[in-house]
């Protein structure tokens, strides 16, 4: 489905037109020490939730002035999806399906019983809307969209052409539809052309779909890999999966072991989900702090070796992310070149980010380390996928135009993040060096999807 967006008025309901300025003070707090992790989730058991996080814009960063003589033209976009419930019925009947079988054998403990009301309720309020954006996930993309037209007023000036596309996972329309409304609603001669299609799928996110030619091997590591078995270990012996169980059943009713793992994980994205669709229904306290940041630890390394540039499955998963690279690559230079684009905005999915990061080798990302704990200690979920998250290329041209390079700065989240490049005035950087790392990137993990096809 194609349309394009002409000046106008554009009518919102009273919720979208609630959104408020956002501060942009803060920093992202990446990096930290292992201790300082177990303590910053003590504290707070909502960083637990890692990529269920919602957008932290709290924490939005300061943006560098301009360099002397420059002028921004151009953004390169890719979000994420914001706040959802989750993705479809079973994630939920994974988790009600064995305390309901429990309960009916009398085999729930008071904390089990509270927490079955707790499910209960979240289940009943997702009932038909699984996978769906939450009014929270309206918000966020709202708000990015007000704080990047606020940056960078000389992109979106005028009747500035802009390129919106989603894939076809409705969350990620509609994303894309909360964004580019803000947008419309700051400068209703913008022209916005939107596209949600399987094309667009097949290049936003690669990883997606039978059509994409998804190697039969990263299927079955996927199901079958060791980071499984390193993540359940993780569970079962620092987490102590079976004290947990004990809290919550006399007696244990799971089938068999898969089946109890499915309820603790499955468990752990209920509980970590709630803060983007129903904040009160806080279910935290079934957790221990050491429970907590063990099964934070164990999450953490699941997700980034699945999706992510860890060395189990990168080989696949930065190959999945070229076409969307190339795209930006190529989209990049078309702009550069003048052909008058001012944004290309693409809208998709977390498990994209989680290996576009590294692939761009964004502040450090490229370097994942295999030892779970150090890996959230160096790259976690929390500071790079929330709900929302997002990366963005800026690009600068002279005023003069014979006056120096095009220059361009990258953000993830809303925070100007490095490149092991030369920079030019702090994080910015000349586009035909950054043009140079990301095709030698394409190239080499391009070769590695031809190898494993």
């Amino acid at each position: 489905m194609k349309y394009l967006l002409k000046s106008g008025t554009v009518l919102l309901t009273s919720l979208f037109l609630a959104a408020s300025p956002l501060s942009h003070a803060g920093n992202r707090s990446c990096k930290a020490a292992s201790g300082g992790i177990r303590e910053e989730i003590a504290a707070n058991p909502e960083l637990a939730a890692g990529l269920f996080n919602p957008y932290p814009d709290h924490n939005i960063g300061v943006i560098s002035d301009a360099p002397k003589g420059y002028r921004p033209f151009y953004i390169s976009h890719y979000g994420r999806h914001g706040s959802r419930w989750l993705a479809n019925d079973r994630e939920y009947s994974n988790v009600t399906k064995p305390l309901e079988r429990a309960a009916k054998a009398g085999k729930l403990t008071d904390k089990g019983r509270k927490l079955l009301e707790r499910v209960m309720l979240a289940r009943e309020q997702a009932r038909g809307i699984e996978g769906c954006l939450s009014p929270l996930g309206t918000l966020q993309h709202r708000g990015i969209a007000e704080r990047t037209f606020a940056n960078y007023p000389d992109v979106f000036a005028n009747r500035a052409e802009i390129d919106a596309r989603s894939t076809m996972t409705v969350r990620c329309v509609m994303s894309m539809n909360a964004f580019c409304l803000r947008l419309k609603e700051l400068n209703p001669d913008l022209e916005i052309g939107f596209e949600a299609s399987d094309r667009n799928t097949a290049i936003l996110a690669h990883v997606y779909g039978a059509a994409n030619e998804v190697d039969p091997a990263y299927k079955d590591y996927c199901r079958n890999g060791e980071y499984l078995r390193r993540a359940h270990a993780i569970v079962r012996e620092e987490m102590g999966s079976e004290d947990f169980l004990d809290s919550l059943f006399t007696d244990y009713v799971f089938e068999n072991k898969e089946e109890e793992m499915n309820f603790i994980f499955y468990l752990f994205y209920l509980v970590s989900d709630q803060k983007n669709v129903m904040p009160e229904n806080r279910m935290w306290n079934i957790y221990t702090p050491d429970q907590l940041y063990w099964m934070t630890v164990a999450e953490n390394f699941r997700g980034i070796a699945k999706f992510g540039g860890h060395q189990g499955c990168e080989k696949w998963t930065l190959a999945y992310a070229v076409p969307l690279l190339e795209d930006i690559v190529g989209r990049c230079d078309n702009a550069v070149a003048g052909n008058g684009r001012a944004a290309d905005l693409r809208f998709g999915h977390d498990v994209v980010l989680m290996a576009l990061v590294p692939l761009m080798c964004l502040d450090g990302y490229d370097k994942v380390p295999d030892d779970p704990e150090k890996l959230l200690a160096a790259w976690n979920l929390y500071d790079i996928t929330p709900m929302a998250a997002n990366m963005q290329m800026v690009f600068y041209r002279p005023v003069r135009k014979n006056d120096g390079e095009v220059l361009v700065k990258i953000l993830l989240n809303e925070h100007e993040v490095t490149l092991p490049l030369k920079n030019h005035n702090g994080k910015y950087y000349r586009w035909n060096d950054v043009r140079k790392l990301l095709n030698d990137r394409i190239n080499k993990y391009k070769t590695k999807t031809e190898r494993t096809k």
